[in-house]
């Protein structure tokens, strides 16, 4: 019997030994997808998965703590005032006596819930008004966006503490306040990719067996865009909850009893010289979700686009 040396040849190199395993397991072909592979992606970014992982469990502690910490977070104990943090109170007790480290979990609460309330109003906004004027185009588009460009001189702080002194101050006012003037960049987002993706060749395909206009915008566009919908709320985010920050840090925020990271700030401030701890707490907190969101959002662009990383 004579063998061909090529086809041996051919036969022990790895990939035909790879080749020729499958056939014998009958192993099938392992098929990818856009989700899959940005998820493969995002877990090569050290950084992301690191803020990821810190912010998870971030959410988690505000989320859990308050419901069995042993304190009351407004029950007061002049007693046991500005107390140094220790293993029985981690974060210490602010003037009333109050846990700080119960507080702490509830004013983040408080303020990853308005942060990602505002950012969810500014999507929804953004999404309707960019979508209709990237998908109708022409004289309403031009319209459309000389309004938001008009809009856009609007004043961003000045103009959220004017709603509050209007409509007043809670978690729900302040989603309004945060979100009212900050959706015209989702807006232009948005709009920006509905146009290129109503020129690919299955919107014409839709037109042509006669979808309705709703159903292309609806089935076909707004899914392609969520890549970036979600990378969006990470990017508006931090800037949300600095927003609210800073408008609980001057006292037009969230108000006693109720707790958030800016007004626990605030309370802070006035004994930040004898007792520091009370304003650094809430302070370093923000940071972290800040930093947290911004590496998150820095992670999904990559995941999402490739394209971004190979620049």
């Amino acid at each position: 019997m004579v063998v061909d040396p090529r086809s041996e040849a051919v036969t022990h190199t790895p990939l035909g030994e790879a080749v020729e395993a499958g056939m014998e397991a009958g192993a099938p072909i392992r098929q990818s997808s856009l989700w899959r592979d940005a998820w493969r992606r995002y877990t090569r970014n050290k950084g992301a998965i690191v803020a990821g992982s810190i912010f998870l469990v971030i959410l988690l502690w505000a989320l859990i703590w308050p419901l069995v910490s042993p304190y009351d977070p407004d029950a007061t104990d002049f007693s046991q005032a500005y107390q140094t943090p220790d293993l029985q109170h981690p974060f210490g007790t602010d003037k009333f006596g109050r846990d700080l480290f119960t507080r702490a979990a509830i004013g983040t609460r408080v303020s990853i819930f308005i942060g990602f309330g505002a950012t969810f109003a500014i999507l929804v906004i953004g999404v309707v008004y960019g979508s209709i004027s990237g998908f109708v185009g022409g004289w309403l588009d031009n319209a459309m966006m000389r309004l938001l460009d008009a809009l856009y001189g609007l004043p961003y702080l000045p103009f959220a503490i004017i709603t509050l002194a209007i409509i007043g101050t809670n978690a729900k006012t302040m989603v309004i306040a945060l979100s009212i003037a900050s959706w015209f960049t989702a807006a232009r987002i948005v709009r920006g990719q509905i146009i290129t993706l109503k020129e690919n060749d299955y919107v014409r395909a839709a037109r042509a067996i006669g979808a309705r206009w709703y159903r292309i915008l609806s089935r076909h566009l707004l899914p392609n865009t969520l890549g970036v919908l979600i990378i969006a709320v990470f990017l508006e985010l931090p800037g949300v909850i600095l927003g609210e920050a800073f408008l609980s840090f001057i006292g037009l925020g969230i108000s006693a009893p109720d707790a958030s990271l800016g007004s626990m700030a605030e309370d802070g401030r006035a004994a930040y010289r004898s007792h520091p701890y009370i304003i650094v707490i809430p302070s370093v907190l923000i940071a972290t979700i800040v930093l947290c969101a911004n590496f998150i959002a820095d992670g999904m662009r990559d995941a999402l686009d490739p394209r971004t990383r190979e620049t």
